[in-house]
């Protein structure tokens, strides 16, 4: 277990799933849900999905970000839950600052993070992922929201994954 503070406190155990929202910078205004913004995003999640994390349920919202992700260990150890989010966070950031033509921080340093205990736990946490759009009134339907995926089909806690939990 390595725990960690700067704003906030940070626990990072082996073999932990997470359920991890970053957000933008204060002082930048972006709309995330921007098609290629989001796009942007969306394939950074997905890009070492599978060899240095599982990702489950993510969505990206106008200006945030969630997902539930679980680090792999791999010979050497793995990525850190910490790795992974300054992986993501500095592409993303790199990629979109060209895009839009801008310069500097895109993200808030700090990630808020949740370790997710159990089944119930994920269910609760993919449900509030699959609801967020429809709880900030962007949609009606959740299924309508075109920022919202599953990355991995592996099990949580030994049982096996639902479609999107709705409700």
């Amino acid at each position: 277990m390595r725990k960690t503070r700067r704003h906030l406190p940070h626990i990072e155990i082996d073999g932990a799933t997470y359920f991890v929202t970053f957000t933008l910078d204060e002082a930048v205004t972006l709309d995330l849900t921007n098609p290629a913004v989001a796009s942007i995003i969306i394939q950074a999640l997905r890009h070492f999905a599978g060899s240095r994390y599982l990702l489950y349920d993510h969505t990206v919202m106008p200006d945030h970000v969630h997902m539930i992700v679980k680090p792999l260990a791999d010979e050497c150890g793995g990525k850190s839950l910490s790795e992974i989010m300054h992986s993501i966070k500095s592409w993303t950031a790199t990629a979109i600052n060209e895009l839009v033509g801008r310069k500097g921080a895109l993200w808030r340093d700090e990630s808020w993070n949740h370790i997710i205990r159990g089944r119930a736990d994920y269910e609760e946490t993919a449900r509030y992922i699959w609801n967020n759009p429809v709880a900030q009134e962007l949609v009606a339907d959740p299924a309508e929201w075109p920022w919202w995926g599953r990355g991995s089909d592996d099990e949580i806690d030994g049982a096996e994954e639902s479609a999107p939990l709705s409700g």
